[in-house]
C-alpha cells in the first residue's frame, strides 16, 4: 500500500489557527504527503467545534476521513490540541480510530433533505403551536417558541443550554427539547426533554400555527421559512464520511469537566 495520501485543510480565521495550520502542513510534506484541495482523502480541521460543523455542510456526501484539532475553546469533535501535531500520524493511519458519527436527517415532505452534525431547531418569532410525532403516534400538542432535536454529540451545545441531557458518547439516542413551552388547556406541553432511541425513531412536526415567522435552524444556520402545511420528519443516519474521534469515557467527561464546570 502506498504512503502517500492526499490531504486538505481548513482553519478558522485566528492567527493562532493559522500557525497550527502551518505547522500540520510541513509535517505531512514532510511525510510525503500531498496537498491537493479537489481531491482529498485526508481533511484536517482546525479550530473549534464551530469551525468543524461549519466545513463540515460541504462535507456531507463525501467519503473522507475527517481530522479535527483543537485550537479553539470546545473542542468535543477534536481527539488531537495543537501540542500533539507531530505525533498525529500514528493515529490517523490507524482506520479502528475513526467512526462514522451520527447525523441528524431532516425530511422536509419528501421533497428536501438536509443533515446536521449538532442539531435541527423550529423556531419562531413569537409562539408557535405544532404536534409532534414519535413514529406516527401523536406525542403532544405543543405551543411555545420551538422544538429542538439533538444528536448525542449535540446535546452539549443548544440542547443542553435550554435544559437538555447530557448524553454519553456510546448511546444511541436522539434528543428533543422544547423551547419556553407554555401550557394551555389545549395545548400542553411535557416541559420536560425526551430521549428517543436512535435506531428506529422518527420525529414528525407538523401542524405549524404561527402568527409571526417560523424558521427551519440546522446546526445554526437558518435554511428555510415552514410553511403550516409542511411535514417534517426527522431520524438519525450513520455519516459517509469518518470521523478520528476519541470514544473512551473518561476522556468525554474530562472535556465535560473543562468546558463547564472547571475554572
Amino acid at each position: 500500500m502506498s504512503n502517500i495520501h492526499n490531504f486538505y485543510i481548513q482553519k478558522n480565521i485566528d492567527k493562532n489557527s493559522q500557525i497550527v495550520a502551518n505547522k500540520l502542513t510541513n509535517y505531512l510534506l514532510k511525510h510525503h504527503w500531498k496537498l491537493n484541495s479537489k481531491n482529498y482523502e485526508y481533511l484536517f480541521v482546525i479550530g473549534g467545534d464551530g469551525t468543524y460543523v461549519r466545513f463540515l455542510r460541504n462535507c456531507y456526501n463525501k467519503p473522507i476521513k475527517i481530522v479535527c484539532i483543537n485550537s479553539g475553546t470546545i473542542g468535543f469533535y477534536a481527539k488531537f490540541n495543537q501540542t500533539q501535531i507531530n505525533s498525529i500520524l500514528k493515529e490517523v493511519l490507524n482506520p479502528n480510530n475513526f467512526i462514522h458519527p451520527q447525523l441528524l436527517q431532516i425530511n422536509i415532505d419528501n421533497q428536501k433533505i438536509y443533515n446536521a452534525m449538532n442539531e435541527v431547531v423550529v423556531q419562531s418569532l413569537n409562539t408557535v403551536k405544532l404536534d409532534v410525532y414519535i413514529n406516527k403516534t401523536l406525542y403532544e400538542n405543543y405551543m411555545g417558541t420551538g422544538i429542538l432535536v439533538s444528536t448525542r454529540t449535540g446535546a452539549t451545545g443548544q440542547a443542553k443550554s435550554n435544559g437538555g441531557a447530557i448524553i454519553m458518547p456510546n448511546v444511541d439516542v436522539m434528543e428533543l427539547v422544547e423551547l419556553s413551552p407554555t401550557n394551555h388547556t389545549k395545548h400542553l406541553s411535557f416541559n420536560s426533554p425526551l430521549i428517543v432511541n436512535g435506531t428506529d425513531t422518527t420525529i414528525t412536526l407538523n401542524n405549524f400555527k404561527s402568527a409571526q415567522r417560523c424558521d427551519l435552524i440546522i446546526d445554526g444556520m437558518r435554511v428555510m421559512t415552514i410553511k403550516p402545511n409542511q411535514n417534517i420528519s426527522i431520524t438519525k443516519v450513520n455519516s459517509i464520511f469518518s470521523l478520528c474521534f476519541n470514544c473512551d469515557l473518561k476522556n468525554y467527561i474530562d472535556k465535560l469537566q473543562k468546558t463547564f464546570i472547571k475554572q
